[in-house]
């Protein structure tokens, strides 16, 4: 089961707006969860983590349903939908107040994501990163050897969020030992990442055939 958090900079964005998701994913045979989140400035910062956190434990429960091993969640997401995944899958905090462990996660696919964002510029994520907090909102400063196996996919010409985001995350992950694949795409800008997913749009980028060919090296490598 994919859970997919859309972006939208943690301020916009609905599920209903991104069934070509769910229908690409569906069609190559997985089941999938497109979940809302809260957003600014309804609530800030942890706020959409307990949401998403959430979500994925209904995923979760749903899933225990209808497999008949320990249930795997794959979680993906873009922009900040990409930081949302990103932060479950390395601060584990946000699914143990779930009851779920490291081993609900299979693995995570990140598509433009910032996951080494600060110093924050001037401007409303001040607000939704308090200052109190913005330490623990960095999925980098979580990574350890248990997050699990990751793709990172980013357009080279993303001027939403800099590609480093994912360069750097990708080396923090490999000096834990975690299994990390990046692609960045040449001629490629922010959204246009997301776009290709939609199967009429895979001529602008890889993203679908890549996601899709990393979940199922990961469920074969694990059985999962």
């Amino acid at each position: 089961m994919v859970v997919f958090f859309y972006g939208g900079g943690w301020r916009k964005g609905e599920r209903e707006k991104y069934e070509f998701v769910a229908s690409a994913l569906t069609d190559a045979g997985f089941r999938v969860v497109i979940p809302d989140y809260r957003l600014y400035p309804e609530v800030a910062f942890p706020e959409f983590m307990l949401d998403a956190a959430q979500a994925v434990a209904w995923a979760h429960d749903k899933q225990s349903l209808v497999v008949s091993s320990e249930p795997k969640i794959y979680l993906m997401g873009h922009s900040a939908g990409a930081h949302i995944a990103s932060l479950l899958a390395t601060d584990f905090s946000y699914l143990e107040r779930q009851s779920l462990g490291p081993d609900a996660i299979a693995a995570l696919v990140g598509l433009s994501g910032p996951y080494d964002f600060l110093p924050l510029k001037s401007g409303y994520l001040e607000q939704v990163f308090p200052e109190s907090s913005r330490s623990t909102s960095q999925p980098i400063n979580f990574v350890s050897g248990s997050t699990p196996a990751t793709l990172l996919i980013h357009g080279r010409d993303d001027d939403v969020v800099e590609p480093g985001n994912s360069e750097r995350f990708a080396e923090a992950l490999r000096a834990e030992g975690v299994e990390v694949s990046v692609r960045l795409y040449d001629g490629t800008g922010h959204a246009a990442v997301a776009a290709a997913l939609a199967p009429r749009l895979d001529f602008i980028a890889d993203t679908l055939d890549d996601s899709i060919g990393f979940i199922n090296k990961v469920s074969r490598s694990g059985n999962q």
